[in-house]
């Protein structure tokens, strides 16, 4: 008798989610370019530490980059090709930050979507980010809505993300205008794969005050001259606005 040499597992939803999710996903990474800097955020450091509330770092990155989108307008732009090649211009920016969540005894990353979040307090923000780690995923409508559509079948899954690709209104409601991932302690490099225009990574576990600042963007959309003003306006927010914020709520 023939021995039984393994067997055969079904997709579950946090793969099926990821397999959409990278096929959308490569046309824009493959005209993705990125640029990282190292960054002095002493004075954001500083206050975050004499801040009352410990506000974490997604909720001070997301609202510093959402400030900067709102000067730079190329960061609030997306390439489309239907019906003819464009490129899309949105009035305000929505932020997805990505987080991981336990579903069915499975890690699974999904988005917090955030609409205009540089008119938001950071007390308010991390609030929501805080939620969305902790509340059950039955108790949030966007996350029963992102885990019913996963259990869609495949040519539905499909259409509905070519629609959402495709449509300005649907991309942003569904894939905002940035993303933001935070790197975890030890690891050294992070490419990203996502149907977002601009994304950005930080890394806070470098030593003197210098985290590392990652930008990945659609090169069709801008070019990366641009790119050293971006993260010099990013680190002055960090320092100024977002400092002062900061020690306002100590």
């Amino acid at each position: 008798m023939a021995k039984k040499r393994g067997r055969r597992l079904g997709l579950s939803l946090a793969r099926r989610c990821m397999i959409d999710f990278l096929y959308f996903s490569k046309k824009i990474s493959m005209n993705s370019v990125s640029a990282e800097k190292y960054m002095d955020l002493a004075p954001v450091i500083e206050a975050r530490k004499k801040c009352a509330v410990r506000i974490s770092w997604y909720t001070i990155f997301l609202k510093a980059f959402a400030e900067v989108s709102a000067k730079f307008p190329e960061l609030r732009q997306v390439y489309l090709s239907y019906p003819y090649p464009h490129i899309y211009e949105y009035t305000r920016t929505v932020g997805m930050v990505a987080i991981e969540r336990e579903i069915a005894d499975e890690t699974m990353v999904m988005y917090v979507k955030v609409d205009s979040p540089e008119k938001q307090s950071l007390l308010h923000l991390d609030k929501i980010l805080r939620d969305s780690k902790t509340m059950p995923p039955e108790q949030s409508l966007s996350f029963r809505r992102f885990l019913k559509f996963n259990r869609l079948p495949f040519l539905i899954r499909r259409f509905a993300w070519w629609v959402g690709f495709n449509f300005p209104t649907f991309r942003l409601h569904y894939f905002g205008t940035f993303g933001v991932t935070g790197i975890g302690k030890g690891v050294r490099s992070l490419s990203i794969k996502s149907p977002l225009g601009v994304n950005f990574v930080f890394d806070m576990t470098q030593p003197d005050h210098r985290p590392l600042f990652r930008l990945f963007w659609d090169h069709r959309i801008f070019d990366g001259i641009i790119v050293i003003q971006i993260m010099e306006e990013l680190q002055g927010i960090l320092n100024g606005s977002i400092a002062d914020e900061l020690l306002d709520g100590k």
